[in-house]
């Protein structure tokens, strides 16, 4: 007489191997988990820079007197940019653009 269903053994074989493949998806999550958290990190930084580095450049005021100007050349690290001022439809923000030329 035959005798059907699995063995103990193969049962925990299928358990040991299902065990590493969660571990192996477990840490893969977390590397990626890391990765996204790193580069958000990245960009914050990356929009506070720029931000800050408008701020520097022109003040308050004189975004309001050249709002319409635009056009001015600037040399940022050696390198010479063309510094144009966009604004949103309704005028109220405004960001600087860089061409380098």
């Amino acid at each position: 007489m035959q005798n059907k269903g699995f063995t103990l053994i193969e049962i925990l074989v299928a358990v040991v191997i299902m065990g590493l493949a969660y571990v192996a998806i477990l840490q893969s999550f977390s590397l990626s988990s890391r990765n996204i958290a790193h580069l958000d990190k990245e960009r914050t930084s990356l929009l506070v820079n720029s931000l800050n580095f408008e701020q520097q450049l022109l003040t308050p005021e004189q975004l309001n007197n050249r709002a319409a100007d635009s056009g001015d050349d600037v040399m940022v690290s050696g390198a010479f940019y063309q510094l144009s001022l966009i604004a949103s439809k309704n005028n109220t923000f405004m960001t600087l653009k860089l061409d380098k030329k």
